[in-house]
């Protein structure tokens, strides 16, 4: 099953100036990101639960900076959800801590303590105040797991009215939580989806992205829970190979992009990475990435529910060099999507479908991002329409592109656009 495409704010601020960015600006680079048929259309939101401390870009502030005292109305991350809610309902979130409190027994450093489970259910009260449901809970960014640390997570957590919360486990780098998943049924019974960070590798070209046989044996599932680190543009091929070579190679059901926005001054670090970029809340200056446009060619023409079908994705002719494609069917069992990346090929290929199993035989709609191009006009094209003969259809694709050959209607490429870049006065 397809648990989605999405992005992360968190990690210290990377949103930060997003919300001081002026009308109409600020509410054209939401849509952007979340609006249905307009951009990115991000399925799945993960946002960060500060914890007053620097977690890469700078720090976010807690709910409960001191104990016992909790203000659920500090930072933007809530706001920034709600932000995604309004524009797409069925949008999923997702929380995780960098860091933590001082308060908390022996700080950070003694993350794996009551004091902090407890904790997080003040600030899943936070959230349904601001009228927000977390579908999903993380337990420390990058930090490993404390088996006991989960399972007790788990039970605070359905004594606390929020057995809906699916706990992640362990957003770390590696396969480790699996390992131990196998080995220990109660902690495996704590955990509602196994997340990993950059099973592609850190800053790599993505071309291979497996995950382990643990992994797979834990039955749960699996998820790239950060991958990415990419420039809004030239990171764009890479993108579109993680996303479908996550599950080809991994059976990884979501993608998870770090950052969702590049919304921090140039002296940050990673001050271009991200989907977007929005960098002058005093100008109204923003930049929409190539990156929009790769995740816009699976989001907006599938759906968190919808169905991998494995014998119709993997490597065009066999080889990796050609692309990649991957295809899925709607919960209805009628339309269907095939992604497709031919971001390293070197010519022209034709594509043969045949359809069965009781999917459409309808038109279907091709639409094409050219990431060799550095024109806008180039990226997410509604290029043409084809109508089967019979169960049958050819679609030519040329090198350096993504596509997406779907039944699904309703998509489409915001016309918004930027004032001028200016110097701060």
């Amino acid at each position: 099953m397809f648990d989605g495409v999405g992005a992360i704010s968190g990690g210290g601020g990377n949103s930060r100036l997003l919300v001081e960015y002026p009308e109409p600006q600020r509410s054209q680079i939401l849509d952007y990101l979340f609006r249905p048929g307009f951009g990115a259309q991000v399925q799945l939101l993960k946002i960060e639960i500060g914890g007053d401390a620097d977690s890469t870009d700078g720090s976010e502030p807690s709910v409960q900076h001191v104990r016992g005292v909790v203000n659920c109305d500090v930072g933007y991350e809530f706001w920034l959800a709600q932000q995604a809610k309004a524009r797409n309902p069925d949008v999923r979130l997702y929380g995780l801590a960098w860091a933590a409190p001082g308060w908390i027994s022996g700080g950070a450093k003694n993350y794996w303590h009551q004091d902090t489970i407890d904790y997080l259910v003040n600030w899943l009260n936070c959230a349904k105040s601001h009228g927000l449901t977390i579908d999903y809970l993380g337990g420390r960014n990058e930090k490993g797991h404390d088996k006991g640390w989960y399972e007790n997570l788990r039970a605070t957590l359905d004594g606390a009215g929020y057995r809906g919360v699916q706990i992640v486990g362990n957003d770390s780098v590696g396969w480790g939580a699996a390992n131990d998943m196998v080995a220990d049924p109660a902690f495996a019974a704590s955990v509602g989806v196994v997340g990993v960070h950059y099973p592609c590798g850190y800053l790599s070209q993505s071309t291979t992205c497996n995950s382990s046989a643990n992994a797979l044996a834990t039955g749960k599932p699996l998820w790239a829970s950060e991958n990415g680190s990419l420039d809004i543009d030239t990171g764009a091929a890479a993108l579109a190979r993680g996303i479908n070579r996550d599950y080809i190679d991994g059976k990884m059901t979501a993608y998870i992009n770090w950052p969702v926005i590049a919304a921090v001054t140039p002296n940050i670090p990673y001050p271009t990475m991200g989907v977007s970029y929005a960098p002058q809340p005093w100008s109204g200056y923003y930049s929409i990435g190539k990156n929009t446009w790769v995740m816009a060619h699976t989001t907006q023409f599938t759906s968190p529910g919808w169905q991998y079908l494995d014998s119709s994705s993997g490597y065009l002719n066999g080889n990796r060099g050609n692309g990649s494609y991957v295809s899925l069917k709607s919960t209805n069992n009628r339309d269907y999507s095939t992604i497709v990346e031919t971001t390293e090929a070197s010519s022209a290929q034709t594509l043969n479908f045949t359809v069965t199993g009781g999917l459409s035989t309808g038109q279907v709609h091709v639409w094409a991002t050219n990431l060799r191009s550095n024109n806008a006009a180039d990226f997410f094209v509604h290029t043409t329409d084809v109508t089967p003969n019979g169960s049958g259809y050819s679609v030519t694709v040329q090198p350096g592109y993504v596509y997406t050959i779907s039944t699904t209607t309703g998509s489409g490429k915001g016309t918004a656009t930027s004032p001028a870049s200016a110097t701060m006065a």
